[in-house]
């Protein structure tokens, strides 16, 4: 298989673009704890109110493109290292960077945690064995959690490299230019019907508890997958045209200006949401649409933006990029102790929101590079 265009070594915008990624995850988990709709191991405030609507606008505009963002990414690096280290040993090493995680995770980590949380937040009366042996297969299945996203991602690094093997050697093809905006903006109609039939069924808050896998939101997350690999032999990522990445940026703008409308289109008093999230509603196709569209807009103006003015990198930025992954997989054992030890601190929700959000994102990044500094952690990490 032949090497795709050759890449800058290191782009560190992207790199900058991952930190901000994984800060977000960090702070859509924090807006569930405190109120905002999604699934997370604790909950502190529930109910309607509206604290509870702006957290949960806030989790809703990160979700349109924060993960499929983060396998977009992943998947522009494969074919180069593909194709510069062999099949055999870009499997190998693809296995130890997230099987292993995955396995300790699995079989270590989640069980405990699980079972500790259980004991704290919902009172579980049984022993460690009760719970590992005949709960958490009944609730939780395999226990991944947030490693959803790694598994996940295993499983189409691996699909992609059955599909190069089967595809062949091929001669490099012509560069495409990155796609102009009325491409952009077909591609996410495309995504946003697709997404609306997916949620026909499968409607938004529905998981398929085996995998933890999220099933709604899945259309965007393979299609930026593939989109991602596709980039890569394009180097779209350092090609986004200015004019495109500036236009995609304000029409972005709007749509989150606009989203606050969508609620008006539900009965907020009474909680109930579920026409927005999927069926045959009208709701949710137009739900799906601005999801989408503005996932997507918001993405080719992260790249043009911050390829324009933040590519480049200090010390605490590299060593912040170099932990994004320990953070996803430890963030979730950061969180939860943080957020029941501020458990008594009394504030409203949307404030204690930042305050915590301020403390545990630093925190985060520091616990994780500790777990990096032990010996052999980062070849895995």
């Amino acid at each position: 298989m032949k090497e795709p265009s050759t890449l800058p070594k290191r782009l560190f915008f992207i790199d900058n673009i991952r930190i901000l990624l994984i800060c977000l995850v960090i702070l859509t988990h924090l807006a569930i704890t405190y109120g905002a709709f999604g699934s997370w191991y604790y909950h502190e405030v529930s109910g309607v109110s509206v604290s509870a609507a702006l957290l949960t606008l806030l989790t809703s505009l990160f979700q349109t493109f924060f993960m499929g963002f983060f396998f977009m990414i992943a998947a522009y690096f494969i074919p180069i290292s593909l194709g510069r280290k062999g099949t055999r040993r870009f499997v190998h090493d693809r296995l130890v960077r997230l099987g292993v995680p995955l396995l300790i995770w699995v079989l270590l980590i989640s069980p405990i945690f699980g079972y500790l949380v259980a004991r704290s937040i919902e009172g579980f009366p049984g022993s460690f064995s009760n719970w590992y042996f005949i709960v958490q297969p009944t609730i939780h299945y395999l226990g991944l959690g947030p490693l959803w996203f790694v598994f996940s991602l295993l499983v189409f690094t691996l699909a992609f490299v059955v599909w190069s093997l089967l595809r062949g050697e091929r001669r490099a093809p012509v560069r495409k230019p990155f796609p102009a905006l009325p491409a952009i903006l077909m591609f996410g109609l495309f995504l946003a019907a697709v997404s609306f039939a997916v949620r026909v069924l499968f409607p938004i808050g529905y998981e398929w508890n085996l995998f933890a896998i999220q099933i709604p939101y899945y259309p965007q997350y393979i299609a930026l997958f593939i989109i991602g690999i596709v980039a890569a032999g394009n180097d779209w990522f350092v090609r986004v045209p200015p004019s495109t990445g500036k236009t995609c940026a304000l029409l972005a703008l709007l749509l989150v200006i606009l989203q606050p409308l969508l609620l008006l289109t539900v009965n907020l008093p009474s909680g109930d949401i579920s026409p927005l999230l999927g069926g045959l509603h009208w709701q949710a196709f137009a739900y799906a649409i601005w999801e989408q569209l503005t996932g997507i807009l918001i993405i080719v103006g992260l790249l043009w933006g911050f390829r324009t003015r933040y590519d480049h990198q200090g010390p605490i930025a590299s060593a912040a990029a170099a932990d994004t992954y320990t953070v996803y997989i430890i963030h979730p054992l950061v969180l939860v102790p943080l957020t029941l030890g501020l458990q008594a601190v009394v504030l409203p929700p949307v404030p204690k929101f930042l305050a915590v959000s301020a403390l545990a994102i630093p925190l985060c990044f520091i616990i994780a590079h500790l777990v990096r500094s032990i010996p052999g952690a980062k070849r895995i990490l």
